[in-house]
């Protein structure tokens, strides 16, 4: 349900809500630690410093860190400047636009889970992903006892 710049954009802003205290992270760091292309993390990191959510400092202490609470960022402010299929109407089925008024078989459930996921998304912060992870290994930001890999 999200494209792969709004998926980036929370691990890697988890990462810095993770992080939250002890100093700015470069985007090459971010990339490195989680496993993402650089140039294209460099990118989705300039778009979330033009929302706001994140401050850019240049120089060799500079680096990327979140500009207020991690409490105070939910999971839809993160991906908004991404969204594309959240709010869509693009038919699962194929049929073209899919609207209430003519709509495919499985246009309400759709419906519905886009509202559920969307009110998930309002509802968990940045805060809530970094007290739940306890470390990252290069693949992503792990939950606590999820595999070690």
């Amino acid at each position: 349900m999200l494209t792969r710049s709004a998926e980036y954009a929370v691990r890697a802003l988890s990462l810095l809500a993770l992080r939250d205290g002890r100093g700015a992270l470069h985007s090459a760091e971010i990339a490195a630690e989680l496993g993402l292309p650089p140039q294209f993390l460099s990118k989705i990191l300039r778009r979330l410093t033009a929302t706001d959510l994140v401050i850019s400092q240049r120089g060799r202490t500079g680096g990327f860190r979140l500009n207020r609470p991690s409490a105070e960022i939910t999971l839809l402010a993160v991906v908004e400047p991404f969204l594309d299929g959240l709010d869509g109407v693009e038919c699962l089925l194929g049929q073209g636009a899919c609207t209430d008024t003519e709509s495919c078989p499985l246009h309400s459930s759709m419906t519905e889970i886009r509202r559920s996921f969307r009110d998930l998304l309002a509802g968990t912060t940045l805060a809530d992903v970094a007290r739940r992870a306890v470390r990252t290994d290069g693949l992503g930001i792990r939950p606590a006892g999820g595999p070690t890999a």
